[in-house]
């Protein structure tokens, strides 16, 4: 695999870029609008602006990787995060008491840039980092690499945001129009089911969670059975009980003929059809300008034009040259749940005192900047098979010619599900589940299933998740979690030096009304589900599938008190968000109105991950992109 990404990084040096990335010093940057951010919240937002006809300047770090296969395979979903020309290695704690954050096995030490030593026993020398968060430096962002899943918010997360600020635009009935905005756009299919039930093994792990989801299929006619119930759709829009349905359901994934399609491509047509949208890629923005009247004023942005400048990308290393945009219109910050407030307070805007620290003059005292962020908490539960799942008989992962399943993604149409394994990003079916300790009514775990060793994420784990053939995971995924005391802080006064990330898990977070074990208590209740369908797996041994053996947690951890230090040691999560939240006009932690506006300034608004009061749904990326269009029509409508 590493070969394999040399050979790519070299063909990247020749990639299509959509717009110059080195700014001419005659050369007058202004536009109506400069979006910063071409993620889920920046990039559809950009092309809303410039398909109503304003000029508008869309900056990402990164560039675009058209051609570059990683991007476009949807089983490619653990390769791409590791792609040097994209990924963005930032490391995070979940408890700011270290000797507790090395507990967990995933905890990474740096030997020397970029090398890493992950667990345990690190050589002297080395540099503790803390837990990897995979991000990504590319045009369209983080949906460029992540795993494709299109489940769609609660509508008590949008009811939420109306009550909270007196807006009804924010009611779920009003929010579903933005829905179908994103759907003009974007492709959302599942896996067929055909595929994934050719292999019986694989099979009889799905009807064994059937079983215990109340759904059990007859043992005659299994197959047929499970290729019904997987057609159901986890995003109904007719169910008007489907926020609190739970069951098995087959996933989502954003997708159009077996290809991953997101973000990157509406930018791309958007552009191609000749709208006004310039894109600036490989520019690393450093501070929001003002003009400091009163109240201040958003004029424009400063950046660096350069390659992989940001020093969380193991390309980086590069100095940048300056340059300039200016508005006259908005700023509008899409950089996501860490950059966007880091961004922030570099240009002054933020809690005084952390600025002040920082040499940092302020703008505009908001002490909610950085604050209220919120993730899940997922926790597995893998064993191992003496023989391997036949689903995943050639799969490499690493594009190299004896890679048979890309082979056959890459020469075959998308007809009668000809493409095979790789139209799958690995997750066969979900258990959508109602815990005991749900705060409302809808359903708060998402149990995924599929074919892998999954564990987390820590440096080369692309690698370990498909090392053999063998595994198969049950993971749980909590919805609604009720920690929000994660916070971003500044490392430095330096744009290209990541901020500090710490979440403060479980005990160490919120635990006003026991907050924290209710999170807990229903991160146990999903990990003792995911046994009990490995347990009801023997029912269906009609389907021939071999024994297995528990390998995470493993035997011994069985007591509620084991399996409980089992989530807090080792649970992550990949949905940060709520950063820069929106809220009340007499909440002082409020960064937002009800209409993205950055408070105490003009002409600057937040459309991303970061707006959030509280953590949306069971998956981000849906959430995120139906805020974008909302956003785009605030803007254009008012």
């Amino acid at each position: 695999m590493k070969l394999f990404q040399f050979l790519a990084l070299v063909a990247s040096i020749f990639a299509f870029t959509l717009a110059s990335p080195v700014a001419d010093e005659a050369e007058t940057l202004q536009y109506e609008y400069i979006v910063v951010g071409s993620g889920a919240g920046g990039g559809p937002l950009a092309c809303r602006l410039a398909m109503a006809g304003h000029t508008t300047l869309l900056i990402e770090s990164g560039n675009d990787q058209a051609g570059n296969i990683n991007i476009s395979v949807p089983a490619y979903q653990g390769v791409v995060t590791n792609d040097p020309k994209i990924r963005w290695d930032m490391f995070v704690n979940h408890y700011q008491n270290q000797s507790r954050a090395m507990l967990d096995p995933k905890f990474t030490w740096e030997v020397s840039p970029f090398v890493y030593h992950v667990g345990p026993n690190p050589p002297p020398g080395a540099t503790p980092l803390g837990i990897l968060y995979p991000r990504a430096g590319t045009l369209g962002g983080c949906v460029t690499h992540n795993a494709l899943i299109w489940i769609t918010p609660h509508a008590s997360d949008w009811n939420n945001i109306a009550t909270i600020t007196g807006d009804s635009t924010w009611e779920a009935t009003n929010m579903d129009q933005y829905l179908d905005k994103v759907y003009e756009w974007l492709p959302v299919k599942p896996v067929s089911p055909a595929i994934l039930l050719n292999d019986l093994k694989l099979v009889q792990h799905i009807a064994g969670a059937a079983e215990v989801m109340g759904e059990g299929p007859p043992l005659i006619g299994t197959a047929a059975a499970l290729a019904v119930t997987l057609t159901v759709d986890p995003n109904s829009r007719i169910n008007p009980n489907r926020d609190s349905t739970e069951g098995l359901f087959q996933v989502p994934l954003t997708m159009k003929l077996g290809t991953r399609t997101s973000v990157r491509d509406f930018i791309d047509n958007t552009v191609a059809s000749g709208y006004p949208l310039t894109v600036r890629q490989n520019c690393h923005v450093t501070k929001i300008n003002f003009d400091t009247s009163t109240p201040p004023i958003a004029t424009g942005v400063s950046f660096l034009d350069g390659n992989s400048l940001f020093r969380a990308s193991p390309l980086s290393g590069g100095t940048g040259t300056p340059g300039s945009a200016t508005v006259t219109k908005e700023v509008i910050i899409s950089a996501g749940t860490y950059n966007t407030p880091q961004l922030l307070k570099l240009s002054g805007i933020g809690p005084a005192a952390e600025l002040e620290s920082f040499g940092i003059p302020v703008i505009n005292n908001l002490p909610g900047i950085g604050t209220n962020m919120q993730d899940r908490y997922e926790i597995p539960v893998n064993v191992v098979h003496g023989s391997d799942f036949s689903i995943l008989n050639g799969c490499t992962f690493d594009g190299k010619p004896h890679d048979t399943c890309l082979t056959t993604w890459e020469n075959n149409p998308h007809v009668f599900d000809a493409r095979g394994t790789y139209e799958s990003d690995g997750i066969a079916a979900a258990m959508i589940q109602r815990s005991n300790y749900a705060a409302n009514t809808d359903a708060d775990l998402f149990i995924f299933g599929g074919p892998v060793d999954f564990t987390g994420y820590f440096p080369d784990w692309n690698d370990a998740i498909v090392s053999d053939h063998k595994h198969f995971t049950w993971g749980t995924l909590k919805a609604h979690t009720r920690n929000t005391a994660g916070t971003v802080q500044l490392r430095s006064a330096n744009a290209l030096d990541p901020a500090v990330i710490n979440f403060n898990y479980f005990d160490t977070g919120t635990t006003a009304g026991g907050a924290d074990q209710l999170d807990l208590d229903a991160m146990v209740q999903g990990l003792n589900q995911s046994r009990a369908a490995y347990k009801a797996y023997n029912d269906y041994a009609i389907l021939g599938g071999d024994s297995f053996v528990e390998t995470e947690p493993g035997p011994s951890v069985q007591s509620t008190a084991d399996i409980e230090n089992y989530i807090k040691e080792r649970a992550w999560g990949h949905h940060a968000s709520c950063s820069c939240p929106i809220g009340a006009d007499d909440n002082p932690n409020a960064v937002l109105d009800s209409q993205f506006r950055v408070r105490g300034v003009q002409n600057l608004r937040v459309v991303d991950a970061s707006v959030f009061p509280a953590i949306p749904g069971v998956f981000i990326q849906s959430p995120i992109m139906m805020v974008s269009e909302k956003a785009a029509d605030v803007i254009l409508n008012g």
